[in-house]
């Protein structure tokens, strides 16, 4: 991810945890974490943006939901 997307991930973010209630830092965190992963599901399946999701928290099962595909076809990737 470069300077640019996430100059713009920040934009879309901070109207969001405006949104939200409580602490600052933890609705940006929140907020910022959504965007992140709503970012990484619109780019195409691959392993690369599966380890990235898997480690922003979304689990396989929404992985699996989101793309329309099964566990095996996630292992696959991986060789």
């Amino acid at each position: 991810m470069n300077r640019k997307e996430t100059h713009v991930l920040m934009k879309e973010a901070v109207p969001l945890a405006r949104k939200l209630k409580g602490n600052w830092s933890a609705r940006m965190k929140m907020a910022l974490n959504t965007v992140i992963v709503k970012h990484y599901f619109e780019k195409p399946l691959s392993l690369e943006n599966v380890n990235i999701l898997l480690r922003k928290g979304v689990s396989y099962r929404r992985i699996c939901k989101h793309y329309g595909v099964g566990r095996n076809d996630i292992a696959s990737l991986k060789g």
